[in-house]
């Protein structure tokens, strides 16, 4: 991830006090959104336009991209605007990895547990850790999983130092799957 993504975030739910958290747990929208089917792009674009999602500016939905240059990329604001409190985005890509099209699905959220996120994410999907970094202020955890036959790519963006109330972005990439 970039290192203004905390920024970039921080600017768009500032911006708009109306964004809000579904009632489902974080982990169960990233996994009905990104997980579960895995990373399609045709079928995200498709629900973000029967759901009304507000588009994500294009900056922010490439800041949280898991690939870099994508050959397509969509972006939304999701929730239900009941509550001012939180901030999730959804965005997904189309992008080109060792000669191999991939996709790509992320979501972020802000006010979020991230430990209890984490937990989930190895628990629930059984995803097996393959590596970290650190940065000045966030950790990047890579993760492994197979759902459904598919093997995906996750990885986890966590703050340093979790209160509770912290920035969570978690991406999927996996072999772009076509449909019949």
């Amino acid at each position: 991830m970039r290192r203004s993504l905390s920024a970039a975030i921080a600017a768009v739910f500032f911006a708009n006090p109306c964004i809000a958290a579904q009632a489902a747990s974080p982990y169960d929208i990233f996994h009905r959104h990104c997980l579960s089917p895995g990373p399609y792009f045709e079928r995200t674009v498709v629900l973000a336009k029967d759901r009304s999602w507000t588009p994500l500016a294009n900056d922010m939905a490439v800041s949280l991209t898991p690939v870099e240059n994508p050959v397509a990329l969509e972006g939304w604001i999701v929730g239900d605007g009941e509550s001012g409190d939180s901030f999730e985005a959804v965005v997904v890509s189309k992008s080109t990895i060792g000669g191999k099209a991939v996709e790509g699905c992320t979501v972020a959220f802000t006010d979020v547990d991230a430990e209890a996120f984490e937990s989930s994410l190895k628990n629930l999907a059984a995803a097996r850790p393959a590596g970290e970094t650190r940065g000045q202020d966030s950790i990047h955890k890579a993760y492994t999983a197979s759902v459904g036959g598919r093997d995906l790519a996750i990885t986890l963006t966590l703050p340093l130092y979790p209160k509770g109330t912290d920035q969570v972005v978690v991406s999927v990439v996996a072999e772009q799957q076509l449909e019949n």
